[in-house]
């Protein structure tokens, strides 16, 4: 008999740590909460690229994208469907400061741009001024060629944008103004040295969270221009401009 009432209380305590021990361990925050506060917690003003916003200083931000430009028929005898490669980074200073520069290339066309920004937030909505100098070369050797261009262009801009917690939308404005021209063929430079207002473009760039602090960004972009360093070997001589849209695959870092 003592025996049974001695088993019997070890069965009540027995059941009465193992309710203690699954309650102690469902009142455990790191356990329990870990994965829904890292989600909760991201925000994409902390890793967007695009948005126009003041960060901490002496930060670098990095993005690579794949742009896809579709030029005019009276440009070329073919469509020329070539997809260009881009590296852009971007290094933050004080009261909203920041040095942007990038690098597009189709390998027979490059494209190098840097310059200075200025950036101000208010709540979710964002505005940047930017101006930004490009040095565009190009150069053709083969097919009997010996072609190379040089353009310096000056391009100053205008960025909206607005920021939920794990998207970001923005809309830019850009002037191409082409300050200089030399082509050299076969040994032979030729200067143009009359500048003259290439166009504009406008663009939007769509950025969301793809895993981590990893985001991935769309962009859409529409130019109306005279010329496209993407098609530099034909190079118009009319003063008409031309849409030439351009999309934008992206993933920053």
């Amino acid at each position: 008999m003592k025996s049974f009432i001695g088993s019997k209380h070890l069965c009540y305590l027995l059941i009465i740590l193992m309710i203690g021990a699954t309650t102690a361990f469902g009142q455990d925050s790191t356990k329990q909460n870990k994965p829904d506060t890292t989600a909760d917690n991201f925000d994409i003003r902390t890793t967007s690229f695009y948005l126009p916003q003041s960060l901490p200083k002496l930060k670098y931000y990095q993005s690579v994208s794949i742009l896809y430009v579709i030029l005019p028929k009276d440009w070329t005898l073919d469509v020329i469907n070539a997809p260009m490669l881009s590296y852009a980074g971007k290094f933050t200073l004080p009261a909203g400061f920041n040095v942007q520069a990038s690098l597009v290339t189709l390998f027979i066309s490059y494209r190098l741009l840097a310059g200075p920004f200025w950036n101000y937030s208010h709540d979710h909505y964002h505005i940047g001024l930017g101006y930004q100098v490009a040095f565009n070369y190009g150069f053709l050797t083969e097919f009997g060629y010996n072609t190379h261009l040089t353009i310096f262009e000056q391009q100053p801009s205008l960025t909206l944008g607005y920021s939920f917690r794990k998207v970001a939308v923005t809309l830019r404005g850009d002037l191409y103004w082409t300050s200089n021209i030399t082509e050299s063929q076969g040994g032979h430079t030729l200067p143009f040295s009359t500048s003259f207002l290439n166009g504009t473009s406008l663009s939007s760039t769509v950025e969301q969270r793809l895993w981590k602090n990893r985001i991935m960004s769309f962009g859409v972009k529409f130019y109306y221009v005279r010329y496209h360093i993407i098609a530099w070997p034909a190079f118009p001589v009319n003063q008409y401009r031309y849409w030439v849209p351009e999309f934008q695959l992206g993933l920053s870092f």
